[in-house]
């Protein structure tokens, strides 16, 4: 059965998980909603944007754990001027052989450090009540979760000029593409499962 899944998951990528929108998603019942979706042209906020999102924004009560999508490697945590407290996560290759490299910004507090290695479904970070502090957050307490290939720390004049670090800019990764269950398949994080390499779960809790 695993066997097919995965044939049928990467047909799927093969077929449409380039361009996955909103209408393709499936979103758990219990998993906190995106509220400004990849390639929207729509913010957090609802108001109309000046560029498609380069990433997925998910809503959150103040002090919800932002979990980490993938084992993997922290590259990054600052404090950016615009995005706020933001966590850069190398993820390895994705199934695809792709590099896997993640944002995780808007959040309140940290709880990890550069150089630490994560484990999939980790509290990496919580959220806060700083979304009126940061212009980038819009007011709205939200997690922004930016899918890469690369990432350069010190970057200059990078994606609007507010973070210190680069994930591809304006040429984000649909982070769609690659969960668990397959091309547009929001997968859950869930204690005790062994998911398929290469693969990302929900970087919030579905409680």
């Amino acid at each position: 059965m695993k066997c097919v899944a995965y044939i049928l998951s990467t047909i799927a990528f093969a077929l449409f998980g380039s361009d996955l929108q909103s209408a393709d998603i499936t979103l758990p019942a219990k998993a906190p909603q995106i509220i400004s979706d990849f390639h929207s042209m729509w913010g957090a906020n609802q108001l109309p944007r000046i560029e498609r999102h380069q990433g997925i924004d998910i809503s959150g009560r103040n002090g919800m754990a932002v979990i980490a999508a993938a084992d993997g490697v922290v590259r990054d945590v600052e404090i950016a001027e615009c995005w706020g407290p933001t966590i850069v996560i190398d993820h390895g290759l994705g199934f695809d052989g792709k590099a896997l490299i993640a944002a995780y910004g808007h959040l309140g507090s940290v709880s990890v450090k550069p150089g630490q290695k994560v484990k999939r479904g980790q509290p990496i970070a919580f959220l806060g009540d700083n979304h009126g502090t940061f212009d980038c957050v819009v007011g709205i307490r939200h997690l922004h979760f930016q899918l890469g290939r690369k990432w350069r720390s010190g970057a200059k004049g990078s994606y609007w000029g507010h973070v210190r670090f680069l994930i591809d800019g304006r040429s984000a990764v649909n982070p769609h593409r690659y969960w668990a269950d397959g091309p547009g398949r929001v997968t859950c994080f869930r204690p005790g499962p062994t998911y398929r390499t290469g693969t990302l779960t929900y970087p919030a809790p579905c409680n």
